[in-house]
């Protein structure tokens, strides 16, 4: 079994479930109120641990309550956060959600330490020679320090993923793309980067650009695999939303753990998509995320 390096945002969501999501200017009350430790960073990693991953973790919290908890949480979770960095004097991320009966979900982001994250004192781990290492980057922390993490990896036996989450807010260099093994992103993060357009198209331009491989996620859609010129399709599983917030994130993190695993991306994509499917039945970010067990026995029944 390889590792997964997790590389990113360390949050604490603060999620307020109401019958209807506010329009603009408008206050709707009733809703009930929990918080639950996230961030895609910590949600993508505790995803891949819970899966059965060996995970590490590196990111930035503050020297706060929010903090510690986070930390706890993600040792409880069994995952190494000895590349987790204490700022002193700066709040930990938050994050502020509004989720509706629906299960859709808006969100706004104060990243506090997270934006503290040092690229120059990152130190890529040693890795054996027999093990599959996969590097698993997202959006919230600052671009320019992302792209130079990926960077940093350049001529390492190990995979790079990059969750382009939240959408780019610049294109990224060349010098990065083509470091990107599996670049993993929704339809309108796709968009962000490419253009208007159809899918396929928009994901083998990018294709052209460097990037190995790009993966689609489209919701009830399901997901597309662009490898080259090769285009491959995963269905949907159908099941009764409760939650959607952390979905995507579960969806990377046990594709991360799938790779790491040495199955195929085919077979990785698959089991993330059901794993996300899973995660959307249960409340919450990394409460929803699902064994290797449960994803197996919904894969095994049909669903």
């Amino acid at each position: 079994m390889g590792q997964v390096l997790v590389l990113g945002s360390i949050n604490m969501d603060l999620i307020t479930y109401v019958a209807d999501i506010p329009a603009l200017g408008e206050t709707v009350t009733g809703g009930r109120f929990q918080s639950f430790p996230g961030g895609k960073g910590a949600n993508q990693a505790v995803a891949a641990a819970k899966a059965g991953g060996r995970v590490a973790m590196y990111g930035c919290v503050g020297d706060d309550a929010l903090g510690q908890e986070c930390i706890n949480n993600l040792e409880k979770a069994g995952i190494d956060v000895g590349g987790v960095i204490i700022k002193s004097g700066v709040h930990s991320g938050i994050a502020q959600i509004m989720v509706d009966a629906r299960g859709e979900n808006i969100i706004a982001v104060a990243p506090g330490a997270n934006f503290l994250f040092d690229a120059t004192k990152f130190v890529i781990p040693e890795q054996s020679g027999e093990e599959q290492a996969i590097a698993l980057f997202q959006n919230e922390i600052p671009q320019k320090t992302t792209e130079a993490m990926i960077q940093g990896f350049g001529g390492c036996e190990i995979t790079i993923l990059w969750n382009t989450a939240p959408a780019c807010r610049q294109k990224p260099s060349m010098k990065t793309l083509e470091l990107v093994n599996y670049l993993i992103c929704n339809r309108i993060e796709l968009r962000s980067l490419v253009g208007e357009g159809n899918d396929d198209t928009l994901a083998l331009n990018l294709c052209n650009w460097g990037v190995k491989n790009v993966i689609v996620t489209r919701g009830e859609q399901g997901a597309l695999l662009v490898s080259g010129e090769e285009v491959y399709y995963q269905p949907a599983f159908s099941v009764t939303p409760v939650d959607t917030v952390g979905a995507g994130d579960c969806f990377c993190g046990v594709f991360a753990w799938a790779l790491s695993m040495g199955v195929s991306a085919r077979l990785a994509l698959r089991k993330a998509s059901a794993a996300a499917a899973l995660s959307i039945t249960m409340k919450g970010a990394q409460t929803s995320m699902p064994t290797a067990g449960q994803i197996e026995k919904f894969l095994l029944s049909g669903s």
